[in-house]
């Protein structure tokens, strides 16, 4: 189990260390290869975890031993665990494959090594038994994400982009560490996380929905606003195989499993769940309304996926952690796919992302086409694929506290459908505003089409894998009004095609800009949660090379440390500060090096 595990971190070593003594390597088939042993591998663990109840932990260090437990750097993977590792394994399995032919060859080597690193990082931090580990980790994938997207550096814009991503994640760790504070002190643990039946009535009441706004904070940079154009405002240079594996399936996975952790801490409380729904639906709806009036495919996209995760936080405080997982991993599939699908479309227009740029592809590009058109009802519910079941329990959720519900849930997946639908029309049915190019230039080489019809066959089946393994205890049978309230919501897909179709040309008029603000609600979160914390990034990238962070910051924490140590040795949360602390310095001392890519 440890060596399948770590697999890709070796590959990526030996790589690494091939490029930097300019020895000859097969960098893209080394990391294929790794990455596929440890796909098999991981299947068979989580086939015998779900047929025998096996549990995977293997200690690597001795770390700490305070107050008579001892915390060890080890991989400890149960169900959840083992299921979202096999995820982001298989994630990174189909980016390789896909981007053999698109990357260019000077591009390939550093592609794989931070493919796999990230990789590696991600199941060191999801299989953390401590907050020690699970931070370094969760911090070492934003590195190693922000350096993938990186790849094409030399745009000064992307830098740009890139640096404000790396310390806008950053900067977010702050509300997560206070979070993990509160744990420590309540519970006197530093273990991810101590759930006994003690440990889960720490928080009541106010203590509950600070607990609760803390965490969602913390994970807000990986989830909600990664969409946001102030965070990625030129998406051109960013390649197609690196968006599409950090964006859902990096930190999207990472984001999801600290809410599934810390969720049964707040589960009882009624507040609390209240938060996590009005979160999330506003920020569905913010990403929605925006993906509808955005003429960049690349960011269109990355607009649905924030609302994509608005959903999954909606489930959250609605069912509970099982079903959000599962509309996180029946979401997140199809929007791989998406990704992929613009990256084929982009590359055959020698890439062209602009949608009044696109348009007549049908004819040239018949399979992208379909694949699109299908991943797309995976993504809005409808009945027997994609996220069915998670809809279906949200709905019997909703009917209980009346019909509002169910109709503002099937508005939402009507006008999501409806934005995918838009991107499907003005590409593919819709006119173009330019002559396309060559037909030479549309044939997709049959590896890019592997994964994507990969994508698609797990997306249409999953549903079932989730009633079998996750979701065994469903709600009651949907009812007709269910099923028709879901055809209702995937009828935005083929309303959408239609109409774009018949109108890709014409704007909206005044209304345009109103949806590409995200009818006021995008103009809300950028007031309450980006303007302070990039005004922050702006502040600590000016003098990340200066003496504020490389002589005076480390002596406050220190002194800091030391004053805690002093009257509160008794504190194991004061270890998680200093060690927290430490690894931000890392990290922000890093930027200047790292910041060519």
């Amino acid at each position: 189990m440890f060596y399948a595990v770590l697999l890709p971190l070796f590959a990526a070593c030996y790589i690494f260390a091939a490029a930097f003594l300019k020895k000859r390597t097969f960098a893209w088939e080394i990391g294929t290869a790794s990455v596929g042993v440890s796909f098999l591998k991981i299947v068979s663990m989580a086939f015998r975890n779900h047929f025998h109840g096996k549990t995977y932990s293997v200690s690597i260090l001795p770390f700490l031993t305070l107050d008579g437990k001892v915390y060890d750097w080890r991989l400890h993977l149960e169900t959840a665990e083992i299921f979202l590792v096999v995820f982001i394994v298989f994630s990174a399995l189909m980016c390789l494959i896909y981007s053999k032919s698109f990357l260019p060859a000077e591009k390939m080597n550093r592609f794989v090594v931070f493919l796999l690193g990230l990789t590696s990082c991600l199941i060191i931090g999801v299989g953390a038994k401590n907050m020690f580990q699970f931070f370094a980790g969760w911090d070492l994938s934003a590195l190693f994400s922000y350096m993938l997207l990186m790849l094409f550096h030399e745009q000064q814009a992307v830098r740009r982009s890139g640096v404000s991503f790396l310390i806008w994640h950053t900067l977010c760790d702050v509300p997560l560490l206070c979070a993990c504070f509160m744990l420590a002190n309540r519970t006197g643990d530093l273990s991810v996380a101590a759930f006994s039946p003690e440990s889960l009535t720490v928080f009541k009441d106010s203590g509950a929905v600070a607990f609760a706004v803390l965490v969602l904070a913390g994970v807000s940079a990986k989830l909600f606003l990664f969409g946001a154009n102030i965070l990625i405002a030129q998406t051109a240079g960013i390649s197609v195989p690196a968006l599409a594996f950090v964006a859902p399936a990096a930190l999207g996975g990472v984001g999801v499993y600290v809410l599934y952790v810390f969720f049964p801490f707040v589960e009882s409380d009624q507040t609390a769940r209240t938060v996590f729904t009005v979160w999330g639906a506003l920020t569905a709806a913010a990403g929605v309304l925006t993906a509808l009036a955005q003429t960049n495919v690349k960011i269109a996209l990355c607009q649905l996926l924030m609302a994509q995760f608005g959903f999954v936080l909606t489930a959250f405080g609605l069912i509970g952690r099982d079903a959000a997982f599962c509309a996180y991993i029946a979401l997140i599939t199809p929007m791989t796919g998406l990704i992929l699908c613009a990256g084929i479309v982009t590359q055959a227009l020698r890439g062209e992302e602009e949608l009044p740029r696109m348009g007549g592809l049908k004819r040239r590009l018949p399979a992208p086409f379909r694949m699109m058109v299908l991943l797309g009802l995976c993504c809005v519910g409808f009945p027997q694929i994609g996220n069915s079941a998670v809809v279906w329990d949200m709905h019997a959720v909703l009917r209980r506290q009346g019909a509002a519900g169910g109709a503002m849930l099937t508005i939402g997946l009507f006008a999501a459908a409806f934005a995918i639908a838009r991107l499907a029309g003005r590409i593919f049915t819709g006119e173009s505003k330019t002559s396309p190019a060559s037909p030479e230039a549309f044939r997709p080489p049959e590896t890019q089409m592997i994964p994507l019809a990969v994508l698609l066959l797990l997306s249409f089946f999953q549903n079932k894998v989730f009633e079998q393994s996750i979701l065994p205890d469903m709600a009651e049978t949907p009812s007709l009004a269910d099923l028709a309230l879901m055809l209702a919501g995937a009828a935005g897909l083929p309303a959408g095609l239609w109409w774009f179709s018949k109108h890709a040309g014409k704007n909206a008029g005044g209304v345009a800009p109103f949806f590409r603000r995200g009818g006021g609600l995008a103009g809300f979160y950028e007031t309450v949660f980006v303007r302070p914390f990039m005004a922050l990034s702006e502040f600590a990238w000016r003098f990340a090379s200066a003496e504020l962070l490389t002589e005076k910051l480390p002596k406050m924490f220190q002194k800091a440390a030391e004053r805690s140590q002093k009257f509160h040795s008794e504190q194991p949360s004061v270890f998680l500060i200093w060690f927290a602390a430490g690894l931000f310095l890392l990290i922000f001392s890093l930027l200047p090096v790292v910041a060519g890519g």
